[in-house]
C-alpha cells in the first residue's frame, strides 16, 4: 500500500535535528492513518513525502507575463517581479501556479515567491533526515474556496485571504474588532478593477476561533457579504491535489523524478562516450602488444647474429652489451685502437693542436684510466681562442688555462675521454 507524508514545515528561521514539525500519514486513498508532531527522527516513512510551507514564508504576486513558452517564461519571471519586490529578486524563487481567470481584458498570473535560503534550509533539514521531498505546497492550498469567493482564515494574530485561483493574500489581525487593514486594502483593490468577492468566508486557523457576530460588523465596514464557514475540511485531498498542479520545487529545486529524467536524456551520450573511452583502451592494448613482439623480435635478432658472430659465448644476457666488450677485446687482441686506446686519444689531441696557429709548444702528454691530458703553451690571445674553437667541437674534451710564468704566456691544459 502507498503512503503518503505530508510534512508540515515550521514557521521558523532556522532548523537542527532537534526541530519539531507536524506531520500526517495517507493512505493510497488519502485516508488518515496517523497523525502528530514530533522531531524528524521520529517520524514514519512513506512512499511520497509532501513538503507544506507556512503560508507566511510566501508572497503571491499577480501580474502579466509575455506569451512565451514555459521555459522561457521561467526564466524571465526573475525579472517579471522584480517591480513587485522590496528585495533582490535573485534572492528568491518564483513559480508560475497559473492564470487568473479573472476575466480582465489582458491576462494576469499567479505567482509564489519563498526566500531562496529558507527554502534552501528546509530542504536541507529534511534531507539530512532522510526525507526527501516530491513536492512543496504552500499551507493555504489546504483551504476550499468557493467561485467569487475569498475564504478568510484568521489565527490568534496572523490571517490570510485565498481566492479560487490561488492567490492568497497575508495580513495581520488588529487589537480590535474592525477588519484588518491588509484585508481592507485587497478588497478595495478587488473593487477598483470591477472584481470585488462575492462574499468573505471566515474560517478559523489552527490557533484561532472565529466569533459569528465579526461576520455582520465586518460586512458592514466592508461592504461586501461575510459569512462563517464551517471548518470541518482538513483538506487533505486539497493539498495532495495542489502537490500535483503547483508544485513549489521547479528549477534548481526540482524533486528527484526531474533530476533522474535528465539523466536518461544523458544516457545515450554517456553510452557513446563509454564505448569510445574502451574502444580507445583496447586500441592501446593492441598497440602495446605489437610493440612488444617488435621487441622480442629485434632482441631475438640481435643474439641471434651475436651468437653467430661469438660461437663460443656460454650465456646471453645482454646482446648489444657484450657485442661492444668482445669487439673490444678482439680489437686489443690484434693491435688495433679502440676508443680507450691511448694512441687514439693522443692522436685526436694532436689534431686539436693544428688547429690553433702557431704551433704551440707542448709541455707535457699523459695518459690514465681512459684520460689522456695535454699541456701546451700558448703565446697568442688568438692560439687560445682558435684551442677552445677546436676544443667545443670534440665531444669529451675540455679546456682550462692558467696564466704561465711570463706574460702574455698562458698554459693551457686539454682534457679527453674516451669513449666519448
Amino acid at each position: 500500500m502507498a503512503l503518503t507524508l505530508l510534512l508540515f514545515i515550521p514557521d521558523l528561521p532556522r532548523f537542527d535535528p532537534a526541530t519539531s514539525a507536524r506531520w500526517t500519514l495517507l493512505d493510497a486513498g488519502a485516508a488518515l492513518l496517523r497523525e502528530g508532531e514530533a522531531p524528524l527522527s521520529a517520524l514514519p516513512h512513506a512512499d511520497r513525502v509532501v513538503a507544506v510551507a507556512p503560508v507566511n514564508r510566501l508572497l503571491f504576486i499577480e501580474t502579466a507575463l509575455p506569451p512565451v513558452s514555459p521555459a522561457k517564461r521561467n526564466a524571465l519571471l526573475r525579472y517579471a517581479i522584480e517591480d513587485k519586490l522590496t528585495i533582490d529578486p535573485s534572492t528568491v524563487h518564483a513559480v508560475v501556479l497559473g492564470r487568473t481567470g479573472d476575466g480582465e481584458a489582458t491576462p494576469r498570473h499567479v505567482i509564489a515567491a519563498i526566500d531562496r535560503s529558507w527554502l534552501s534550509a528546509a530542504l536541507a533539514w529534511m534531507t539530512q533526515a532522510g526525507f526527501i521531498a516530491d513536492s512543496l505546497v504552500s499551507s493555504a492550498s489546504a483551504v476550499s474556496v468557493g467561485s467569487g469567493e475569498w475564504a478568510v482564515v484568521l489565527d490568534a494574530q496572523h490571517g490570510f485571504a485565498r481566492r479560487a485561483d490561488g492567490f492568497v493574500y497575508n495580513f495581520d489581525l488588529g487589537a480590535g474588532r474592525e477588519p484588518p487593514f491588509g484585508l481592507v486594502l485587497a478588497v478595495n483593490e478587488a473593487r477598483n478593477r470591477q472584481l470585488p468577492p462575492a462574499s468573505l468566508v471566515l474560517q478559523p486557523g489552527d490557533n484561532g476561533t472565529v466569533d459569528a457576530s465579526l461576520a455582520a460588523e465586518w460586512s458592514k465596514a466592508l461592504q461586501v457579504p461575510v459569512k462563517i464557514g464551517a471548518g470541518s475540511d482538513n483538506g487533505y485531498h486539497a493539498l495532495l491535489a495542489e502537490s500535483r498542479s503547483a508544485n513549489l520545487l521547479s528549477g534548481e529545486f526540482a524533486p528527484r523524478a526531474a533530476g533522474s529524467t535528465r539523466l536518461a536524456m544523458l544516457r545515450p551520450a554517456l553510452t557513446v562516450l563509454a564505448l569510445i573511452a574502451c574502444a580507445q583502451f583496447a586500441f592501446t592494448l593492441i598497440d602495446n602488444a605489437r610493440l612488444q613482439r617488435e621487441r622480442q623480435a629485434l632482441e631475438s635478432e640481435m643474439a641471434r647474429i651475436f651468437k653467430q658472430a661469438f660461437p663460443a659465448a656460454q650465456a646471453i644476457v645482454d646482446a648489444p652489451l657484450q657485442m661492444r666488450r668482445n669487439l673490444a677485446q678482439l680489437k686489443l687482441e690484434r693491435g688495433l685502437a679502440g676508443d680507450g686506446d691511448a694512441r687514439t686519444l693522443i692522436g685526436q689531441l694532436t689534431q686539436l693542436l693544428k688547429a690553433v696557429p702557431g704551433s704551440p709548444a707542448v709541455a707535457g702528454l699523459q695518459f690514465r684510466d681512459g684520460v689522456a691530458t695535454l699541456d701546451a703553451v700558448l703565446d697568442a690571445p688568438a692560439q687560445q681562442a682558435a684551442l677552445q674553437r677546436a676544443v667545443n667541437a670534440l665531444p669529451g674534451a675540455s679546456l682550462t688555462t692558467q696564466p704561465g710564468s711570463q706574460a702574455p704566456a698562458v698554459l693551457a691544459r686539454i682534457t679527453l675521454k674516451a669513449g666519448s
